[in-house]
């Protein structure tokens, strides 16, 4: 791809990546050059914070946090990637409170002064699906080497990613269809299944609850014939994931199906070894999922 075709970002991990997840990073890497996104690190982030809890508990300190990390990107001349549902939702969120203004803007605002940071709304947070959709499917699919042919995969959006749709503008919060675009890009197979748009359950705090929502969607998923789960968020990833050794456990259910962030499907399709891309991290096998790729 031409050097003209490249498009800088100043990439935020969050902290759950780095801290959890640092095969999703390290597919990040490898693959976004592929398709002309450039990742620039910075120094001085911090977690975005998540959208429920913090917030939930003060929307002065959540948005001051989320303004800081945004002032700091801003400083690059960029605009900012993001690998997680939750930490696009609450750069986006944030930033459309600093344009509109509020008691909690205002507040937040002088708690940035005294750090010498100021949010001036001159750019914003983008999560890696809409940045890989506006480059367009198509070019997503002239980066792939190997195509994932024979793969049927269940596609997740995740709440914060859709919703409200009025703040995250990413796909339409009832019928979604830009993840499939992207995964079908790589030469799988998508199904869909009941309750597709639903929540994992993640953000629940009744943990019983919580179990049951990921098991209904795993128990849809597999329903309608889906040999492996993609998500493009973290704390998904976690819930689908190492959430079936949970739902093994307490509900006595066993699922064995395979998950994966995007963008490791993305580096796989676009050649690179699976064994770079910490796939022996996941608690859930994703060899079956694997040998069902066409060679």
């Amino acid at each position: 791809m031409a050097k003209a075709d490249v498009t800088e970002y100043t990439l935020f991990l969050g902290c759950m990546i780095p801290l959890r997840h640092p095969q999703i990073e390290a597919a990040a890497r490898k693959a976004l050059s592929n398709v002309g996104v450039k990742v620039i690190d910075v120094d001085g982030f911090s977690c975005c914070p998540e959208p429920w809890n913090v917030k939930g508990a003060s929307l002065e300190e959540w948005l001051a946090v989320a303004m800081r990390n945004l002032a700091i990107g801003e400083k690059t001349g960029r605009d900012m990637l993001v690998l997680c549902n939750g930490c696009y939702a609450t750069l986006t969120e944030a930033a459309r409170i600093a344009r509109d203004g509020s008691d909690a803007k205002e507040a937040a605002a002088k708690k940035l002064s005294a750090l010498n940071l100021s949010y001036k709304g001159k750019s914003r947070a983008r999560h890696v699906a809409s940045v890989l959709f506006d480059i367009g499917p198509s070019t997503v699919a002239s980066s792939v080497k190997k195509p994932l042919a024979g793969m049927k995969v269940a596609v997740h959006y995740g709440c914060h990613l859709l919703r409200p749709a009025d703040v995250t503008g990413f796909d339409d919060p009832f019928k979604p269809s830009k993840l499939e675009a992207l995964v079908e890009a790589l030469g799988a197979q998508t199904v869909r299944y009941s309750g597709y748009t639903n929540c994992c359950g993640r953000a629940t705090r009744d943990s019983d609850a919580s179990l049951r929502m990921a098991n209904d969607k795993i128990e849809s998923m597999k329903g309608a014939g889906a040999e492996c789960v993609v998500t493009v968020c973290p704390a998904c990833f976690e819930q689908f994931d190492l959430g079936q050794i949970e739902i093994k456990r307490l509900l006595g259910r066993e699922h064995n199906l395979p998950v994966f962030h995007y963008l490791q499907l993305l580096a796989l399709a676009q050649g690179e070894d699976a064994s770079s891309l910490g796939l022996k991290r996941h608690h859930v096998n994703v060899e079956p999922a694997l040998s069902r790729i066409k060679t």
